[in-house]
């Protein structure tokens, strides 16, 4: 019976994890349009590895472009790179 319990337990926990998981769409397949596949209210998280298509990020989170940001501005350091991470403001 505790057997049978653990197993049902375990297969609720990995399909849950798998609706979770769902959710969070790779892009950046096209550089020149990097939220094509991304929708409506979601943009490309360039700087996650992989990308993935998520809602705008608040101050504090890790960003490469402004329009990933709530407050569409991405600060990075003086002389950075555009494929380097600043952080949202």
């Amino acid at each position: 019976m505790l057997k049978k319990l653990t197993v049902v337990l375990l297969t609720a926990t990995v399909a849950l994890a798998g609706v979770a998981f769902a959710d969070d769409l790779k892009c950046g397949a096209d550089p020149a349009n990097p939220d094509a596949e991304c929708g409506a209210g979601t943009v490309c998280i360039l700087a996650m590895n992989p990308p993935v298509c998520k809602p705008p990020l608040p101050a504090g989170q890790a960003c490469k472009r402004d329009k990933v940001c709530a407050s569409n501005k991405c600060e990075k350091p003086d002389g950075a790179k555009p494929e380097d991470k600043g952080v949202c403001k």
